[in-house]
């Protein structure tokens, strides 16, 4: 009996069939958590750029109103279709808010805020802790 057990045992040890499994069920969690990190901050990187240029370009839509009702008449269809020119962000969570400098240069500054609720950010969130709520872009242009 000792020796049959023995056999077992050195043949269980020799047993290579489930070492690719349980390698994997050993790095998966690390290789998933940087994966979602990764596709996380290119996201957020994307999202960011947008939110900016969304402000920028509303700014220099106002440019070619006569006077400030036009101007602001101007932006805000620009924001309007936010959704449309910009693919990765959705136009239910910008909030928008424009004002006008009427000192000497006349100007404009238009303030973006994102909020990521319901996104993948707002999923990345609860995983990786990043905790990012709201993403802001500004931008002034004078005329």
């Amino acid at each position: 009996m000792h020796r049959s057990t023995h056999r077992s045992m050195a043949r269980f040890w020799r047993d290579q069939s489930g070492v690719v499994a349980i390698e994997f069920v050993l790095i998966a969690p690390l290789l998933f958590a940087l994966l979602l990190g990764i596709i996380s901050i290119g996201y957020f990187m994307g999202i960011t750029h947008s939110v900016h240029q969304l402000a920028a370009s509303a700014a220099r839509a106002s440019v070619t109103g006569l006077d400030q009702d036009e101007r602001a008449s101007l932006t805000n269809t620009y924001l309007s279709e936010a959704g449309t020119r910009y693919p990765l962000l959705q136009q239910t969570s910008l909030t928008p808010l424009v004002t006008f400098d009427n000192s000497s240069p006349e100007g404009i500054t238009v303030e973006v805020t994102y909020s990521v609720e319901g996104s993948l950010l707002d999923l990345a969130n609860g995983f990786l802790g990043l905790g990012i709520t709201d993403i802001k872009g500004s931008a002034y242009l004078a005329y």
